[in-house]
């Protein structure tokens, strides 16, 4: 049940991340095909950098459960 959970978790936090990656890469495009900035489209510089947290909470959590789930399948 333990390992099942935490295979879940990381598969959730993966698709997660993925999924925020590609909006993130979608919102570069836009930015680049109607000269305007990422702060613009974030509704300011505080939002855009709550993004760039959020990218990067998504990839910490992935990478520890992921670590996780390596450390508890070989012991």
């Amino acid at each position: 049940m333990k390992k099942t959970l935490n295979i879940l978790v990381f598969i959730f936090s993966l698709a997660s991340l993925v999924i925020s990656l590609v909006l993130f890469y979608n919102m570069g495009i836009f930015v680049d095909e109607f000269n305007t900035s990422p702060d613009v489209v974030c509704g300011g510089e505080f939002w855009l950098y709550m993004d760039w947290l959020r990218l990067f909470l998504l990839a910490a959590v992935t990478l520890f459960s992921g670590m996780n789930l390596i450390r508890r399948s070989r012991t």
